[in-house]
C-alpha cells in the first residue's frame, strides 16, 4: 500500500497548518470565544466544514496551539544544562522562558485562553504549568540550600514556589508588551530578565 498523499493548499501549506496558524492569528487578536469557525476557515480560504477535518472543534483547534507552544518551550527549557550549579541553571531556564514568550508571543497570549478549554484538556495544561513551576522551584530550593540564594521568610508560606511563581508571572507577562522592532534584541531583553530574577534572590556576601 503506498503512502497517503496529503491534500495540501495553494501555497504548499497543508490545511491543518494553515488552520492553525489562522487560529493562532485570530485567537491573538479577538480572543479564542470571539472568534468563530467561519471566521478561521474564510482567512485559510477554505469553507467552514474543512476545520472539522483536521480538528475536532474550535477547542480542539486551540488545544493543540497551546500544546505545541508548550512542546517548543519544553525545549528551550531541556537546552539548560541540568548539571549546572543553581545560579547558572535558574539564569539559564528564565532566560529561555523568556526568550521563547519574545519570539513565540501571539502563541503565548494565546496559550493564556488555556481555561476556554474542556476539563481533560484543561487538566493537562495545568500539569504542564506547574511542572515549569516545579523545575523553577527546584533549582531555587537547591541554590537556597547551598546558600547561593536567600528568600525573605513568609509567615505560613512557602518563599520557594512563591519566588518561583512571581519569576515566571513576571517573565511570561513580556509576550503582551515586549516589541521585536525595538532597540534591545530578545536575546539581551532575556538576558536582562534573568539577571534581574538571579539578583533579585542571590545572596549578598
Amino acid at each position: 500500500m503506498g503512502t497517503p498523499v496529503r491534500s495540501r493548499s495553494r501555497n504548499g501549506q497543508h490545511p491543518r497548518v494553515r488552520l492553525q496558524e489562522a487560529g493562532t492569528r485570530l485567537f491573538y487578536n479577538k480572543g479564542f470565544h470571539a472568534t468563530s469557525v467561519r471566521d478561521i476557515t474564510e482567512a485559510c480560504g477554505l469553507t467552514p466544514g474543512a476545520l472539522y477535518n483536521h480538528f475536532g472543534s474550535k477547542e480542539e483547534l486551540l488545544y493543540s496551539i497551546i500544546m505545541d507552544g508548550h512542546a517548543a518551550l519544553d525545549r528551550m527549557l531541556d537546552a539548560v544544562r541540568a548539571d549546572a550549579p543553581a545560579p547558572e541553571r535558574l539564569h539559564g531556564l528564565i532566560e529561555a522562558f523568556v526568550l521563547h514568550h519574545t519570539r513565540y508571543r501571539k502563541e503565548a497570549v494565546v496559550g493564556d485562553e488555556w481555561r476556554a478549554l474542556d476539563e481533560e484538556h484543561r487538566d493537562e495544561v495545568r500539569r504542564l504549568r506547574l511542572g515549569i513551576r516545579a523545575r523553577v522551584s527546584d533549582v531555587i530550593r537547591e541554590g537556597a540550600a547551598a546558600g547561593a540564594f536567600e528568600l525573605p521568610k513568609v509567615p505560613n508560606g512557602d518563599p520557594v514556589r512563591m519566588a518561583a511563581t512571581a519569576a515566571l508571572d513576571m517573565s511570561f507577562r513580556v509576550a503582551g508588551w515586549f516589541s521585536p522592532d525595538g532597540p534591545v534584541s530578545d536575546t539581551a531583553f532575556a538576558a536582562f530578565y534573568a539577571d534581574l530574577v538571579l539578583r533579585s534572590i542571590s545572596k549578598v556576601r
